[in-house]
């Protein structure tokens, strides 16, 4: 393993609590002794940005690891800032970009020729600023992420979140019992991560094409839907059943990449409810929050669409409030994605030297 001296960390604003915690836990994992180096962040008299690197002879020659949320547009220019400097200015060996909540994740529909690919653009930008590992936590999509990284010969590393959703959902599992139990996932996009957790837990899982309509969500019967799930996930596929009626009397733990406003997710409980559906517990990684998701969530007076919620935190919930503003008085469960992405980072760490 590459030793502490000939790395260097640095960290953006927007999400530095959950970096602090992954560098600890990188620390103790790999025995190293890493810290973050000072940025000096001010603004010059006409509202340009004047932040600058404490000591920057030292990165000459190093790994330099560099953290980021990049939620708001300072954010990202902030972050492309220090991608530039630390690399073409200062000289870094190489670096390493960690970003738990990758942006522009549904912008990649090269189809759609009236949409700009952005997160296309982005990999090329972070490519061309001098970016050579790019770490993420579960993309929205898997093979466009990498199919896009490939385009430019940016190396992808992708934490897998399911070890530590699996642990932390599974005293819930054993008190409800496992033979009442069946994963779903609400479109075929999300099907690979619900049938992770299920490989992982032994357990088997639903899935349903859903058609958006007039801002509505409905749960429709396709016939190719079960062709499509076979084609894409092989012997796989044998776990998966596209019956809802499978999941009557059953405990269903709904699987997302994200929750953004909520509503999708929450019409969608609320009808699989409709098929005598025992309970709906929610999975998410990603905690984008958007305007209204607190409502949506947790219907004052009226029917909850969810047991359980299950919530990571690879980026602060919403994207104006405080840390206070974003909570629940625990009615979510936070799940730390600093393991998965330690995990990731280690394997990086192995091909440095």
């Amino acid at each position: 393993m590459i030793s502490s001296e000939k790395l260097m960390v640095y960290g953006t604003t927007g999400h530095h609590s959950f970096h602090a915690r992954v560098v600890n836990i990188l620390n103790r994992t790999a025995s190293l002794t890493l810290r973050f180096s000072h940025i000096w962040h001010s603004t010059w008299s006409d509202g340009e940005p004047g932040f600058c690197l404490d000591e920057p002879q030292k990165i000459s020659d190093k790994h330099v690891l560099l953290f980021a949320c990049p939620i708001t547009t300072r954010i990202r220019s902030e972050m492309a800032d220090l991608i530039k400097a630390c690399k073409l200015q200062y000289g870094a060996k190489t670096l390493t970009l960690i970003l738990g909540f990758l942006p522009f994740r549904r912008q990649d529909h090269e189809e759609k020729n009236n949409e700009i690919t952005r997160l296309r653009w982005f990999i090329r930008d972070l490519k061309c600023w001098g970016v050579d590992h790019l770490v993420v936590c579960e993309p929205h999509s898997e093979e466009k992420t990498q199919e896009f990284c490939d385009e430019f010969g940016l190396k992808l590393w992708i934490a897998d979140p399911t070890k530590v959703f699996v642990e932390a959902i599974s005293g819930v599992v054993a008190a409800l019992g496992k033979d009442r139990v069946r994963f779903y996932s609400p479109d075929l996009g999300s099907i690979i991560r619900s049938l992770r957790m299920a490989k992982a837990m032994g357990l088997q899982m639903c899935a349903s094409p859903k058609l958006r309509q007039n801002n509505e969500v409905h749960l429709v019967e396709d016939s190719r839907f079960l062709d499509k799930v076979a084609e894409i996930f092989g012997d796989d596929a044998a776990l998966v059943s596209c019956d809802l009626n499978d999941l009557a009397e059953c405990h269903a733990f709904m699987r997302e990449d994200e929750l953004s406003t909520g509503r999708t997710s929450c019409s969608t409980a609320h009808r699989l409810k409709l098929n005598r559906i025992a309970s709906v517990r929610l999975i998410a990684t990603h905690p984008v929050c958007s305007p209204g998701w607190k409502m949506a969530l947790f219907p004052f007076g009226e029917l909850q669409p969810f047991d359980t919620i299950w919530f990571g935190d690879t980026r602060p919930r919403g994207h104006d409030e405080t840390e206070y503003e974003g909570s629940t008085g625990g009615r979510i469960i936070p799940v730390s994605m600093a393991p998965v992405i330690v995990q990731s980072l280690v394997s990086v760490l192995g091909t440095l030297s």
